[in-house]
């Protein structure tokens, strides 16, 4: 009886292990994900400052990764405390809502939803969140300058670093 229940109890292992092996091989128990490399964070905010500067603008620029911690900043002179602040929070929520801030901004304005305000974020235009093969890697965010100027230099930095192997918007 003895040896019926080793045999009983060998059988119902196997099997657990096996199902268990089985179920382990086809679902991941890791996954490949991309992040921007400081090195990247650094030209984007390069290039920034390079147009800023070139147009004789004053701006600051920040680089974060998905999860919104600092990677690179630089504030041209001149630039205000604001400028600076407003920077790397544009960045920071463009990568918590994977999203333009320019969207937010259309959406705490039209009162579709203004949760952004309340959980401290900053939805004004200036911020966006950059997308390779899909994934967010990372966000920018560009502050101080005037009208349009936050945008423009910020689309045009990641631009002339990933070229067309970017994207700024969210994937479909």
């Amino acid at each position: 009886f003895a040896m019926l229940n080793r045999s009983w109890l060998f059988a119902v292992t196997a099997t657990i292990a096996a199902f268990g092996t089985t179920a382990a091989a086809a679902q991941a128990l890791t996954m490949d994900r991309k992040f921007l490399t400081n090195y990247a964070a650094s030209r984007i905010v390069a290039s920034c400052m390079e147009i800023a500067a070139r147009d004789g603008e004053n701006i600051a620029i920040a680089v974060v990764d998905p999860y919104g911690n600092l990677l690179a900043f630089q504030a041209a002179e001149g630039v205000t405390e604001t400028g600076s602040m407003t920077a790397q929070l544009k960045a920071k929520t463009a990568a918590r809502w994977r999203r333009p801030t320019v969207e937010l901004f259309d959406r705490v304005n039209n009162q579709l939803n203004r949760a952004p305000e309340w959980v401290g974020d900053f939805p004004q235009p200036g911020g966006f969140p950059i997308y390779v093969e899909g994934q967010i890697v990372g966000a920018v965010g560009a502050g101080g300058g005037v009208g349009s100027v936050d945008d423009e230099c910020a689309i045009a930095a990641v631009a002339a670093v990933f070229g067309d192997t970017a994207s700024l918007a969210r994937p479909e």
